[in-house]
């Protein structure tokens, strides 16, 4: 929703009660919550899920509402298991200030639809968020962890460094960059697979849906994915 006030009077009295905030957000949004502190550190104890939207980015400096929520949403308290940050500008610097922080235990669901990941920045993720269940971002490659590792490797290398990386990762939505090779993007699918027990959909735009899966289906039948294949059943989706 939009927020219909100039001053921070929806929140007033909430700081301890406040569980779940949804909001769309412009320039005036940002100049009011930093003018009453409306996103200050530890505020809101029990939030659960913070969900925010920037719906004019261009009458505002880009990634402003998404470098104000996750600070704020970084500073609330570990019940936190919700964070969904919508803006075009988004940054993947989301991923290592998550780290710095290290206190986002109970987070099931990051949806940063407008960020790039590697599968580095995935890695360390779920490495830190034991109990996330479902990411959504766009997929851009492997990233510095395995920049020297070969395709035909890949599989072998992650199976005994990271398996098992998450046993509670189950959904990984894609967003998809024209420049990005779909099976590059299989691949992604593929690994997390390997090293989540309870991973079981990988999610594409529709029009990409049969493209993936031949993908998949190809890169099955390679020597360093065939031992997994009765697994990557789960994955042959028909969109």
């Amino acid at each position: 929703m939009d927020y219909p006030f100039k001053d921070d009077t929806l929140f007033r009295g909430t700081s301890n009660t406040l569980e779940y905030l949804s909001m769309n957000v412009n320039t005036d949004v940002i100049e009011m919550a930093q003018k009453y502190k409306v996103f200050g550190g530890n505020k809101y104890p029990n939030l659960r899920a913070f969900r925010i939207k920037n719906i004019n980015t261009r009458l505002m400096r880009p990634g402003a509402p998404s470098k104000a929520a996750t600070k704020f949403a970084l500073s609330v308290s570990s019940k936190l298991e919700i964070l969904a940050v919508e803006d075009i500008a988004m940054e993947a610097t989301i991923v290592p200030s998550i780290v710095e922080h290290g206190h986002m235990s109970s987070l099931q669901l990051l949806a940063i639809p407008d960020a790039f990941l590697t599968l580095s920045h995935i890695v360390v993720l779920l490495e830190q968020t034991p109990m996330l269940t479902d990411l959504h971002c766009h997929y851009t490659g492997v990233g510095t962890l395995f920049e020297c590792v070969e395709d035909d490797q890949l599989p072998v290398v992650f199976a005994q460094k990271y398996a098992p990386l998450s046993n509670n990762f189950r959904v990984l939505q894609l967003g998809h960059w024209g420049n990005t090779d779909i099976a590059v993007v299989a691949r992604c699918a593929m690994l997390m697979v390997i090293a989540c027990p309870r991973f079981t959909y990988a999610s594409v735009s529709s029009h990409l849906r049969e493209k993936m899966r031949k993908c998949i289906l190809e890169l099955m039948s390679h020597d360093s994915f065939i031992q997994y294949a009765a697994r990557f059943e789960t994955l042959l989706y028909r969109g």
